[in-house]
């Protein structure tokens, strides 16, 4: 899990707490904190991440595509961790 750009609150405190949970009964398991990189590296690291997505390097990992009638649905499918990466809703 990665996470780019919190600040002011976001992410929640208990923000991926299930998810971790779930690493800590692997076999390994490793937490990097951005406190430890210089705020210039941290910028160059975001500069290199949006040029990467503007070159179409960075793809979204899609789990499932759905309408937007079954948004209900898919909240009840990731909130069950029956997802892996994200569900996209279209719209009809």
């Amino acid at each position: 899990m990665v996470v780019v750009g919190a600040m002011g609150g976001w992410p929640p405190a208990d923000f991926g707490k299930e998810m971790i949970a779930s690493f800590q009964k692997s076999m390994t398991f490793a937490t990097f904190s951005a406190d430890t990189v210089s705020a210039p590296d941290q910028r160059a690291a975001l500069a290199d991440l949006f040029a990467a997505a503007d070159r179409g390097e960075v793809k979204a990992v899609v789990h499932e595509v759905l309408p937007l009638a079954q948004a209900a649905e898919a909240h009840q499918k990731m909130e069950a961790g029956e997802v892996f990466g994200r569900i996209a809703l279209t719209h009809d």
